[in-house]
Order: C-alpha cells, then structure tokens, then sequence
C-alpha cells in the first residue's frame, strides 16, 4: 500500500499541479504569508518538519502529528534590511528631515539603493493540534529601490498589506501507518500600491497618498499536504501550496489614481523535504532536544534557479529555552537565535532576500526581531 501511494499518488500530484500552471496567469503576486521568524533561520526548510504553529503555512499535513494544542494569541515581527549602508544612510536621512527633493541630496541618497523594511503581526491568532489548525493575521512588506538615471535617479516603490486567514485539517490515513494528509482553505484580503517613476516622484507620491496607486482585492486558496514518517529519525514532506492558484480579479481603487490593476494571483507551488532527527526519541537527550536537520527544495515546478529553491537548516534546543538555528536559503547563510520563557517568546533572525532575477543580483541582508506570546 505504501508503495501505491508513493509511486501514484505523488506522480497525480505533480500532474494535476502541471496541468494548473498551464493555465495560470502570470505570477505576479507574492505568497500570502507571514515572515516566520526561526523558520527563516533554518533557510525556510520546513516541509517535512511541520510540528509546530508554522505548519500552517508550510504543510498542514503537520496537524495530525501535533498531539499537545499549541495557540497563539499575538506575534509581531519587525524586518529590515540593517546592514545595506545605502539603506541606513536613507532611513537616517528621513528620520533628520533631510530635503531629498535638493538634487545634490538626491543623488546622495537615492542614487542606489534598496530599502526593504516589513512587519508580520501584530495581528496573529492560532491554535494547531489534534488534527486542527489555523491562523488568522497580518502582514506588511515595503520595497523601495533606486537607480541612477539621466538628470535624476529612477525608482520603483512597491507595497502591501494582507489580512489573511489559513486552517484546516490533518489526519493519519486509514490502514497506511505513519503517513499523514492534511488541507488548508486560505482567504485573503490584500491592498497594495504600486508606482515607478523618477525618484522625486516616487518620493512625492508616498508623502501623498492621494497621489499613490492603492487597490485592494480578495483571494481564496487551498493548500494540500502529505507527511511520511516511516521511523522516529526520518520524515519526508510534500506540500502543494495555493493549489488551484489564489486568484485576485476586480481590483478596487482606493485612490484617485488612473493606474490600471489587472487580474493576478499567486502561482501554485509544490513543495518537497527531508528532515532528519539524529537523537530520534531518546528519553535521555542531555542539554540538546528537539535536534532536526532539514532539507527542501521549494517548488518542483521551477527549475528555471535550482540554487534559489534548495533550503537547509539545522535546529535544536538547549538548557530547555535557547532555540538555536541555521541554515542556508538559496545559497545565502541564514541564522537565529531564540527564548521561549513559559509563554513569552523572543527570537532574533538573520537572512537574506534575493530581490533580483538570479542569485548575486540584488541580495538584501536583512535582521528580523519578533516577540510572541504562546502556550
């Protein structure tokens, strides 16, 4: 039987995803998500992880393996990218009051340079366990890049803002020991704004939104997953995420602009990983638990940078609070470190986001520092 599952319904799996993205739309929206903090320390490998509140939005399979209910009632993150000088040089710029519209200020500050700052929370309330889970939230992302151009620097601003809500169910199937399925239904309300334009425009425009293109529209999607436990050591995920696309149609203006927003929506993806528990079960795991090595590639769909979809991670637990995690995501080195004091959690993260077309493009470096509160 697990051989039919695995040589069938995997395979129906990746067609049936084939199939879809024939005929998608262009991706051109980013994935509806928070920015998991230790999950990004660990590269972004999760897939075959899942056995905490982050299975939400990496495999809801993860449900039927969670025995102990683990809620959350608030989580807020803050991103940026801290160590571009550029960025700092803009951010301390901005904070003094300095005219970026002089031209020499101008082509001091917005020559090039990208500004990527964000925020997961504060809105987050969840619970996963006994085959359940959900998560109801928000999430920020601001984009600002610049370039030098003819008389004056080129730039492009691109922002938005999700409500979003994700649950659903995971079981173990019948007669097919240690092999769990599990579902997410997704709804998703997201404004965003978008403009490009000389960077005393771009600028104008922000300091006045009447003048910035702002829409905002809703999505529905799906997530499915599998999880395959043939030992305590060895677990294999599978996830497809946004399986029937989360589509975005009849965009509502929420300014006067005459920017055009046209349909789009969020690609599917397939997700696949292996993690590996070195101490397994053992009831006598010294100062080190929870140990886990992962490994995914992100979206079997793409192979256009298979370097880009390739995640690593190493976690563990010591002196029962520190959370300690690394990884590599895409090639860049990710890192974290974490406190979970009774109900109280506190995590500091370093990663990296590739904002170009290839690795080694655009990479920007970024410190995320999040507080939750969970039991």
């Amino acid at each position: 039987m697990r051989r039919i599952v695995i040589k069938v319904i995997v395979p129906l799996f990746i067609l049936l995803f084939s199939f879809n993205i024939c005929l998608a739309l262009d991706d051109t929206e980013p994935q509806a998500m928070p920015v998991p903090p230790m999950v990004r320390a660990m590269g972004g490998a999760f897939t075959a992880v899942a056995n905490d509140e982050q299975s939400v939005f990496f495999n809801p399979a993860g449900y039927g393996t969670i025995e102990d209910d683990i809620i959350s009632v608030f989580s807020l993150g803050i991103r940026a990218n801290v160590f571009d000088d550029a960025a700092l040089n803009l951010i301390s710029a901005l904070v003094s009051g300095v005219s970026l519209s002089d031209p020499n200020n101008m082509n001091t500050y917005l020559s090039n340079v990208t500004l990527a700052v964000g925020a997961a929370g504060p809105i987050y309330f969840g619970r996963v366990g006994n085959n359940f889970g959900f998560a109801f939230y928000d999430n920020l992302s601001f984009q600002f890049k610049s370039r030098p151009g003819g008389l004056m620097p080129y730039a492009t601003l691109n922002m938005y803002s999700d409500v979003g809500f994700a649950g659903g169910y995971g079981m173990e199937i019948p007669f097919i020991e240690n092999l769990y399925a599990g579902f997410n239904f997704k709804v998703l309300m997201r404004v965003k704004a978008q403009t490009e334009g000389t960077a005393l425009a771009v600028m104008d425009s922000f300091a006045d939104t009447s003048q910035l293109p702002i829409a905002k529209a809703v999505g529905f999607g799906a997530d499915i997953g599998l999880l395959y436990k043939p030992i305590s050591q060895l677990s294999f995920g599978l996830c497809a995420k946004d399986f029937f696309g989360t589509y975005f149609s009849s965009w509502q203006k929420l300014s006067p602009s005459t920017e055009v927003f046209d349909d789009s929506y969020i690609k599917p993806t397939i997700a696949f990983g292996v993690a590996f528990y070195p101490l397994g079960s053992s009831s006598d795991p010294g100062n080190v638990q929870d140990f886990v090595i992962a490994l995914d590639y992100s979206d079997l769909l793409d192979y256009s940078n298979v370097l880009s979809n390739i995640k690593f991670g190493i976690s563990f637990q010591t002196l029962k609070i520190i959370n300690i995690r690394g990884g590599l995501d895409g090639g860049y080195l990710t890192a974290g470190i974490g406190f979970d004091l009774s109900i109280f959690h506190t995590n500091i993260v370093y990663y990296v986001d590739e904002l170009g077309a290839y690795p080694g493009a655009n990479p920007v470096q970024n410190l995320m520092f999040n507080i939750a509160f969970k039991w």
